[in-house]
């Protein structure tokens, strides 16, 4: 894990805040699983346990109670599965994430996670749904203006560069030039 990350971790501990550390355990799980290796699947599992049980305990006197929730959590899931190589489980993760994620506030998270989730299916060997997803994403990065959401967006894209002479992905692609300029 990252010196950052790791520091970030140690803060969120010595805080007072239990909705901080369980995000920043969410996010020690999803570097771990990005950067994979023998255990990557256990520490990052074990890492988002503990990330549960913050969220689920007393936010009593919590000064960001919602600023971080168990559908953003969901995510981290999501993006866990995704890498640790579990792709079905990841877009199921994702669904149930992007379905809870319904604030106004919470629409650039929803982005994300539908971009990731748009992975997860090209993953699971279906990249014609996979880019139809992601036209919703197209429309999402632009209203929301979010920045991860269009990295996302677009490293989606790539992937999708083996069909890259299919009509669908033709589409897609005008798709993101009128609305994103990308």
């Amino acid at each position: 894990m990252s010196v950052k990350a790791d520091q970030a971790q140690r803060d969120a501990r010595a805080g007072e805040s239990a909705t901080v550390r369980a995000r920043a355990r969410a996010l020690q799980a999803e570097i771990i699983a990005r950067a994979g290796g023998e255990y990557a699947q256990r520490q990052a599992r074990a890492a988002l346990s503990l990330a549960w049980y913050d969220l689920d305990g007393d936010h009593a006197g919590d000064p960001s109670p919602s600023s971080f929730t168990a559908a953003h959590l969901r995510g981290f899931e999501g993006v866990t599965s995704l890498y640790v190589g579990d792709a079905a489980a990841a877009h199921d993760e994702f669904a149930r994430s992007a379905a809870a994620l319904t604030r106004p506030r919470e629409q650039v998270q929803r982005a994300i996670v539908t971009t990731d989730q748009a992975l997860a299916r090209l993953r699971l060997g279906d990249p014609q749904s996979a880019a139809a997803l992601l036209h919703a994403c197209v429309d999402a990065a632009s209203a929301t203006g979010g920045r991860v959401a269009t990295i996302r967006l677009r490293r989606a894209r790539r992937e999708l560069r083996p069909w890259r002479r299919e009509d669908w992905v033709a589409d897609l692609d005008d798709h993101m030039i009128e609305v994103l300029g990308a």
